[in-house]
């Protein structure tokens, strides 16, 4: 890539971790100490009976907590990723990542895009089923970065809309056997959804060589290759014990 931002400051970067019945403790540790200045949003998913225990790590951690109702279903995949992008433009932030409560960052990012896209590990083939994914790549959702103004074009231009995502999806974000499976049974992949929005409002997705972030089983990060790796179930067990 010829355009790259060089050491991106803090208040360059926004993050969000979405939330239902999750445990983001040691996530927000680890982010922290890199990217100790950054706005963080904890965007929760329903999931009424954690409140308290969210409420109590937005003030250890200094993020701000919304809490919105239960969207991650089928029906309501648009609003839910909807209510992302919103986040995502909510501040002045160039940068905006959204990352799940067991992926992990090792230390700041020593550059990031100078371009409008967005970006992360592209996945060509599904892990699950082994299929191949229809134009465009998905961007694997333990880690999506967005620069600010794709996220504020998939808003203008509506793109996240009930016919669009729902009535034609099958058109759009269901494009692989996975897709179509998990859409069957009621649910949704918003990495999916997130991926043919950016490239329906016309911006490239871009492999980024300091994420790696996948379905399953972490890559090996000890020289610290990476800033960004996913994903990290013993995170999750050492916060609920």
């Amino acid at each position: 890539m010829s355009f790259r931002i060089v050491n991106p400051p803090d208040e360059e970067i926004a993050w969000c971790i979405q939330l239902y019945q999750s445990y983001p403790r040691q996530c927000l540790h680890y982010l922290r100490q890199s990217y100790p200045r950054s706005r963080v949003v904890l965007l929760v998913d329903g999931d009424a009976e954690n409140v308290e225990r969210y409420q109590a790590l937005g003030r250890e951690f200094q993020t701000q907590v919304i809490f919105g109702e239960h969207l991650m279903e089928f029906q309501t995949n648009h609003l839910y990723v909807a209510r992302l992008m919103h986040q995502a433009v909510a501040g002045p932030e160039t940068y905006f990542f959204r990352i799940d409560p067991d992926t992990r960052i090792w230390r700041r990012f020593s550059w990031l895009p100078g371009m409008s896209c967005a970006f992360g590990t592209l996945e060509t083939v599904t892990v699950a089923f082994k299929d191949r994914i229809r134009h465009p790549p998905n961007i694997q959702g333990g880690c999506i970065g967005l620069t600010r103004d794709v996220s504020q074009s998939i808003l203008t231009q509506d793109i996240l809309s009930y016919d669009s995502c729902v009535k034609e999806a099958r058109k759009g974000w269901v494009r692989t056997l996975d897709c179509e499976h998990l859409a069957t049974s009621g649910k949704m992949l918003d990495d999916f959804v997130i991926s043919w929005a950016v490239d329906t409002a016309g911006f490239p997705l871009i492999q980024h060589a300091e994420i790696a972030s996948y379905w399953r089983d972490a890559i090996n990060n000890k020289k610290l290759q990476f800033v960004v790796t996913h994903p990290h179930k013993e995170m999750d067990m050492a916060d609920d014990s």
